[in-house]
């Protein structure tokens, strides 16, 4: 499915898998791919540039999991010393054990629905009109088509105009075709 999509865009989407994974998230969402079309050149990151909008003002309002799923306190409501599973589990698998257990590898992060979505917004826009590749615009087109996504929780929350940033995206795609 990739091969249309730009090498930017391809980046872009590699980009959001590494967000995720910076975040602590087991899937890839719609508010990593957001950030990663601001660390590629092309059309979104100018959209989203000229909207004043940053990579390090987006990222702080990523959700992120904040020490994972085990939780001290609860376990030991339960009578469970999260302490001694940890030493137990790094004396049996090695140091780190428990916590490499939670973490999907690399290549196994799937995508959230949202981010399914985006992908096959941009594809159908690119489609529709006359497109070859998808491009890093039909990514934002993608999200932008979606209101219901944490990508555009988070920029209607920077106090972005949604409307606005998707008619700029647009004369920036047709511009470049």
């Amino acid at each position: 499915m990739f091969e249309r999509f730009e090498p930017s865009a391809r980046l872009a989407l590699s980009d959001a898998r590494d967000e995720a994974r910076r975040a602590g998230q087991d899937r890839i969402g719609s508010e990593h791919v957001l950030l990663g079309l601001l660390t590629q050149p092309g059309a979104a990151a100018d959209a989203l540039a000229d909207a004043g909008l940053t990579l390090p003002q987006l990222r702080s309002l990523v959700p992120a999991r904040s020490g994972g799923s085990l939780d001290a306190e609860a376990l030991a409501s339960l009578g469970i010393d999260l302490d001694a599973v940890r030493r137990a589990t790094d004396a049996a698998f090695g140091p780190g054990a428990l916590d490499q257990a939670r973490r999907p590898s690399r290549r196994q992060l799937p995508m959230a629905d949202d981010t399914k979505r985006t992908l096959i917004g941009a594809v159908r826009y690119a489609h529709q009109h006359g497109g070859r590749e998808i491009t890093s615009g039909h990514l934002l087109i993608g999200i932008l088509d979606q209101p219901d996504n944490c990508a555009c929780a988070l920029l209607t929350e920077t106090g972005a105009d949604l409307g606005a940033l998707r008619a700029d995206v647009q004369r920036r795609i047709s511009t470049a075709a």
